[in-house]
């Protein structure tokens, strides 16, 4: 296997990312966006001081691996939003023109943040991307995403990029890192809970099929 580095999620990487979400997540709701959307998320982890995101490097610069999350899990759509909300709702108009049903359908499934997210959008317009400052953050942190191409898997990949994750929000200051995973994927449950991350709660009921399990783990268990 090529030696990798590994990287903080930089915009040149943004595309590769998106690209390897749709891969990594067929059919899930964020895939179903589509790429237009998955870009325009993505970019906030680049230029949010809430973001922690990393990306794996072949020798040749190919992105085959990236995590990506945020400090402050309680105000994540709310940052996500007013930093990206523009370029995703021009990516949902595109793709309303030529889905309009299943984008319609998509966007009515989560409709509990539409009004997040239009006041987060109405905030920037009147007064400016509002942001909490960096610095010593507080609650948990949350790793959203994570993804490995499928020829680097089970090569220890996935295992250090959840460890950067978990570092840098340690020495943030979060003490805790929280995450969801789908009941039926047992490959990622095997994972984290290889890593002694525990099982804290479960989804009352089902969403796609499947309900969602969250897994938390306390980043001092990464120092060092």
């Amino acid at each position: 296997m090529n030696e990798l580095r590994y990287e903080r999620l930089a915009l040149g990487h943004v595309e590769q990312v998106a690209a390897m979400h749709e891969a990594c997540f067929p059919g899930y709701y964020l895939t179903r966006l589509g790429p237009s959307f998955l870009r325009a998320m993505y970019g906030w982890y680049v230029d949010s001081p809430q973001a922690i995101a990393y990306v794996a490097l072949d020798a040749d610069g190919r992105v085959v691996g990236f995590v990506a999350g945020t400090t402050r899990a309680e105000a994540y759509h709310r940052s996500l939003f007013r930093r990206r909300g523009g370029a995703m709702l021009a990516a949902l108009a595109a793709r309303l023109i030529s889905s309009p049903a299943e984008t319609l359908r998509l966007a009515w499934e989560r409709k509990d943040l539409l009004p997040q997210a239009l006041s987060s959008m109405l905030a920037r317009g009147s007064s400016g991307p509002v942001e909490f400052a960096p610095g010593p953050e507080k609650g948990a942190a949350s790793l959203v995403s994570i993804g490995v191409e499928p020829s680097q898997r089970r090569s220890g990949m996935g295992r250090r990029l959840t460890e950067l994750f978990l570092r840098e929000a340690g020495q943030r200051g979060c003490q805790m890192v929280t995450l969801s995973v789908r009941e039926d994927n047992p490959g990622a449950r095997l994972f984290y809970e290889s890593m002694e991350w525990a099982k804290v709660s479960q989804s009352p009921q089902e969403y796609h099929g499947s309900v969602s399990i969250t897994y938390q783990k306390r980043t001092s268990e990464e120092d060092g």
